[in-house]
């Protein structure tokens, strides 16, 4: 395991819903995960999805492991992800929705004479959609170089909004930085700010790190399961 650095070249940037970057651990679970039900339909056996009311089962990522404050507050040594050289913003699009009056119909066997676009859940939407837009996205890590480029190699895009084009990924870049501090490089950005969520217990030895306050917000993958959660430092913004 050595100090990583990761980059991905964009072709325009990404759409991601949440202040700061996309995790990279996320980023090989997901991987990972995709990797097992494509092998579990292969095989043509049951694959289990995640449940609110089960606590999920940690996977194997090539990464080296935080331990945080102890226990079950560990997390992974990677940060999220950095938008480098982007372009001041705010940048803001839209996406709409409307029912399709027509499939609602074949796929019912009973429906109102009227299914009403401006209330109820089939209602017309206009979402904001907020973007990065930059020429390179970085993460610090510290892992098994080659482990990681070989999951990362298959992702061609990433964020929200993919099928529309958002968060095209043209190229994976990932150098060995073997000098470099490993504390440094699984907890913040180049610019020396907190770069991931993390426990107070991970900043004790460290002198000024900006970070987004504190919060209740997933500590490693999957992020947003109730399980996961835990009161944390959050990354600056």
């Amino acid at each position: 395991m050595v100090p990583l650095l990761v980059r991905a070249k964009m072709a325009a940037g990404v759409a991601h819903a949440v202040p700061w970057g996309i995790s990279l651990d996320g980023l090989l679970a997901s991987e990972i995960r995709g990797n097992t039900k494509a092998a579990a339909r292969m095989a043509g056996t049951d694959y289990e999805p995640y449940s609110p009311d089960t606590v999920p089962e940690d996977l194997d990522l090539p990464l080296a492991r935080c331990p945080g404050d102890g226990a079950e507050g560990w997390h992974w040594a990677a940060t999220f992800a950095y938008p480098e050289d982007a372009v001041p913003g705010p940048h803001v699009q839209y996406w709409s929705a409307r029912p399709d009056q027509q499939a609602l119909d074949q796929m019912s066997a009973e429906l109102p004479a009227l299914v009403s676009e401006r209330q109820g859940r089939y209602r017309s939407r206009v979402m904001p959609l907020p973007l990065t837009v930059c020429r390179h996205l970085v993460w610090r890590a510290v892992g098994d170089p080659a482990a990681v480029a070989e999951l990362l190699a298959p992702i061609v895009s990433i964020g929200k909004k993919r099928s529309a084009g958002h968060g095209h990924v043209l190229s994976w870049e990932i150098t060995e930085q073997p000098d470099a501090d490993p504390w440094e490089f699984a907890h913040l950005h180049p610019d020396g700010s907190l770069g991931r969520t993390a426990p107070t217990a991970c900043l004790n030895a460290a002198d000024d790190v900006r970070t987004g306050g504190e919060g209740q917000m997933g500590l490693r993958p999957p992020y947003m399961h109730p399980a996961c959660r835990a009161q944390v430092m959050l990354p600056a913004t």
